[in-house]
């Protein structure tokens, strides 16, 4: 690739990222949180109901972020394969994963949204609707936590070979392995010990800010052309 060429895949990557977290930020904090009461089904569902368009909103926000996320995981690995084919393949792989499995997610929100709007009017009556409402949404927070197993493996690989590889700075890369590795502990509570998990929550900052930084510094300055020549090394051949 031209060192043009480059430039435009690494810009056109992080704007894709910055695409990512805008459009997860949204669904997530600006929609479900605020809709959604945890425990209490009826008023998630009269939540809903009340704001249909802002939910089809949330879920038209969540198939963007997917596939934006497929941009960004065909970008790094174009740009990261110099420094290590393997590795950044693999770390393109796990992003596919979770875009899959957040894909297949999206029909707990729907589903979510159909029994919130049509469900009073079925077998299980109103009752039993609001339960369905709120049981499609815990099943979709409990399966994007999972799907966060693979991204947390994708930032380690991708921090890793950011680091390496001297594309970026090599602070943004350890810190991609940070985030990498809260979302995979985070998960692994979730998991395990979902008792622990509101206390962990406040770490998910600290991934933020790392995914915010390299998505700002692809955004903005892009790599340096010639940190693929410097990563190079027999233990990346």
């Amino acid at each position: 690739m031209t060192d043009l060429s480059t430039l435009r895949i690494a810009r056109t990557t992080g704007i894709a990222y910055l695409g990512i977290i805008v459009t997860g930020m949204f669904a997530e904090f600006f929609v479900r949180m605020r809709l959604v009461v945890a425990g209490d089904a009826g008023a998630t569902t009269a939540n809903i109901a009340g704001s249909v368009g802002l939910f089809r909103a949330a879920l038209a926000a969540d198939l963007a972020m997917i596939a934006l996320d497929v941009g960004v995981a065909v970008g790094l690995y174009v740009l990261l394969r110099p420094v290590h084919g393997p590795l950044a393949l693999l770390a393109a792989v796990c992003r596919l994963m979770q875009a899959a499995v957040l894909g297949a997610n999206t029909m707990n929100m729907a589903a979510a949204l159909g029994w919130a709007t049509r469900g009073a009017g079925t077998a299980l009556g109103t009752d039993g609707a609001a339960a369905m409402v709120l049981a499609s949404l815990e099943l979709h927070r409990f399966v994007y936590d999972l799907a966060l197993v693979f991204f947390g493996v994708a930032c380690v690989l991708l921090g890793h070979l950011l680091r390496t590889s001297r594309l970026v700075p090599r602070l943004l890369g350890i810190g991609l392995v940070v985030a990498g590795a809260v979302y995979l502990v985070g998960s692994g509570i979730v998991v395990f010990a979902p008792a622990l998990a509101p206390s962990f929550d406040p770490m998910y900052g600290l991934a933020l800010i790392s995914e915010l930084a390299i998505a700002g510094w692809l955004t903005v300055k892009g790599v340096s052309r010639s940190g693929h020549a410097s990563a190079r090394s027999p233990r990346f051949a």
